[in-house]
């Protein structure tokens, strides 16, 4: 009874075992070739080998197009032109992606043109708040202002020759995209990085206006888990603006445009090698603001209404598949492809060219307080946005799962921030910050971080 009790638990033991590493295999690279060889036309129909073997319960010894009278009556072969099994699939994964098999770009870009115009406008909204705010206070030429916003620190030089202003302005967030994620071959949209930019400006005070030019940079590093892959995207931008203010009402322009890189990665989940992608797209964005300045006593309220647009034209471009490694397929204990009888090439991906916009209408209030050398603050903002959403592939086949994912359609969002400006003597400043965005469906943002300034 005990050799006994041991067998069970040792054919228990087995048959677990194999049915992880079955499991294991179905996750991707079932038969470790391309999901683009050659040899997976047959999934979608159409006979592209000469010999393959398929399990078959329905198979009867005879049964026309079997041609294997001799073998097992569930095991029919797949070939020739009179094979009514034609249609049988050679893989899982393949077929059942559909953001699995989809470049980033289709997926990532309306974000990061989001990312982009918040980024640079917020920037040049900043410089022009601490210009005013430097004539108001009556800086000298050489003086230095500074200020901070709600993703990063600025610091200006003031007055320096003629009556230029010259500032530079550093930020960065913290991002991920938390749609539910299980594995690749469910469709989701989840990503996670971080996105940093500066801007380097020089402007002109004209009595009541403001002129200025910008030159702004953004770069951003994801990973995107919905292909087990990467996008990395580097957009420039050169710009102008213009601002106006009386003794309530500010109002501000601004527009410009620029060029971006692209580069992205994914995997092949047939072969598990990796895709990889490049392309480049051409960007302009603008954005007005007016808003209000009230104070009273120690404390400034600034409400605003403010409006912003970036678009983004990602040029066509090919994602390149690596060939196959190996010129003999395994699958189990047995050779499914070989020279001999399939053709193992394999095909590269054409991405077609696309527009990504984002254009966001924003109600803020800023409530500052002036404590000597600190001034405590706080951002409130609502955005009403409409982003380009994902637009990942449809699956080929269906995984059974009857609840596949959309892309997310953002519409709002809240951000909430505040920090301490501080003033250690007359040649040193600086500040702390921190906030985050809230109410953006699948999406978490954070912001922190701090400046030091140092004026001669």
């Amino acid at each position: 009874m005990k050799l006994k009790r041991i067998l069970t638990a040792a054919i228990v033991v087995v048959m677990t075992l194999g049915m992880f590493s079955l499991n294991t295999a179905n996750a991707a690279g079932t038969y470790s070739i391309s999901c683009k060889n050659d040899a997976y036309g047959m999934q979608l129909g159409s006979d592209y080998t000469q010999v393959a073997y398929v399990y078959d319960s329905n198979a009867t010894i005879g049964m026309t197009g079997n041609g294997l009278a001799t073998l097992n009556s569930r095991v029919y072969l797949i070939g020739g032109p009179n094979d009514a099994h034609s249609a049988a699939y050679v893989g899982n994964d393949c077929i059942y992606s559909g953001a699995g098999d989809t470049n980033g770009t289709a997926v990532v870009a309306g974000d990061v043109a989001r990312l982009a115009v918040n980024a640079i406008v917020g920037a040049v909204s900043n410089r022009i708040d601490m210009a005013y705010a430097a004539n108001n206070s009556g800086a000298s030429a050489t003086g230095i202002s500074f200020t901070t916003q709600g993703d990063g620190a600025s610091m200006a030089a003031n007055g320096l020759v003629g009556g230029l202003g010259i500032w530079a302005d550093y930020s960065n967030s913290d991002i991920e995209n938390t749609q539910d994620f299980t594995n690749v071959r469910l469709d989701s949209m989840k990503f996670t990085g971080d996105a940093s930019s500066y801007s380097l400006g020089v402007d002109k005070t004209f009595g009541k206006a403001l002129v200025g030019i910008v030159v702004s940079n953004l770069d951003t590093d994801f990973k995107t888990t919905f292909n087990d892959g990467t996008y990395k995207q580097e957009v420039d931008t050169y710009g102008v603006y213009l601002a106006y203010k009386t003794s309530v009402l500010q109002i501000d322009l601004g527009m410009g445009q620029g060029d971006s890189t692209i580069d992205t990665t994914r995997r092949d989940l047939g072969n598990d090698q990796t895709i990889t992608g490049s392309t480049t797209a051409d960007v302009e964005y603008s954005n007005a603001r007016i808003a209000a300045n009230f104070s009273r006593g120690k404390f400034s309220i600034v409400p605003s209404v403010a409006y912003r647009t970036f678009s983004m034209d990602i040029a066509a471009f090919t994602d390149v598949r690596p060939s196959e490694v190996s010129s003999t397929v395994v699958g189990g204990a047995a050779t499914i492809f070989s020279t001999d009888n399939a053709t193992l090439t394999t095909t590269d991906d054409n991405i077609a060219a696309r527009t990504v916009d984002s254009e966001t209408m924003s109600i803020a209030l800023g409530i500052s307080a002036n404590l000597g050398k600190l001034v405590p603050y706080i951002n409130l903002s609502y955005d009403s946005e409409d982003t380009t959403r994902a637009d990942y592939k449809a699956e080929v086949g269906t995984d059974g799962n009857n609840a596949e994912k959309a892309g997310t359609n953002y519409s709002s969002s809240m951000t909430i921030g505040g920090g301490i400006n501080f003033m250690l003597n007359s040649n040193i400043s600086g500040g702390v910050r921190a906030g985050y965005i809230s109410g953006r469906d699948d999406w978490e943002e954070n912001y922190m971080g701090a400046n030091l300034n140092v004026g001669f």
